[in-house]
């Protein structure tokens, strides 16, 4: 059963799982790249050529079970997550936008690499 379909640009990443049998099996643009067996589940890797054409990109998807029972999926792709799961410790939270904080959010603008006081962030 497809537990799992991310689109990664232009590809497709998809994950299956039994959990009658423990069958895992990941695809790559309809194409099988990992297989195995497991109850509790297992990492996966495989590699894909780059989309540039200079290299490749190695992916590991990460199959788990949640202690209640719910079957956990993370990817990585060249170790940057792209999909996580409550087990994977990665957030982009910002001390400075938490509530009852004394410090100030900032807008970073991705052109010129600029930072500055975002004065209508709680307006």
């Amino acid at each position: 059963m497809r537990i799992l379909a991310l689109p990664i640009q232009d590809d497709l990443l998809e994950v299956h799982n039994s959990m009658w049998t423990g069958e895992e099996k990941v695809y790559f643009n309809g194409n099988l790249a990992s297989s195995g067996h497991s109850l509790f589940g297992r990492s996966h890797y495989f590699t894909v050529d780059a989309t540039d054409g200079q290299g490749v990109d190695k992916f590991r998807v990460e199959i788990g079970m949640a202690w209640w029972g719910a079957i956990t999926v993370d990817v990585f792709k060249n170790d940057r997550c792209l999909l996580a799961s409550h087990r994977t410790p990665v957030t982009r939270v910002d001390p400075r936008t938490l509530p009852n904080t004394e410090s100030k959010p900032y807008h970073i603008r991705r052109e010129g690499n600029t930072t500055e006081l975002d004065e209508e962030f709680f307006v």
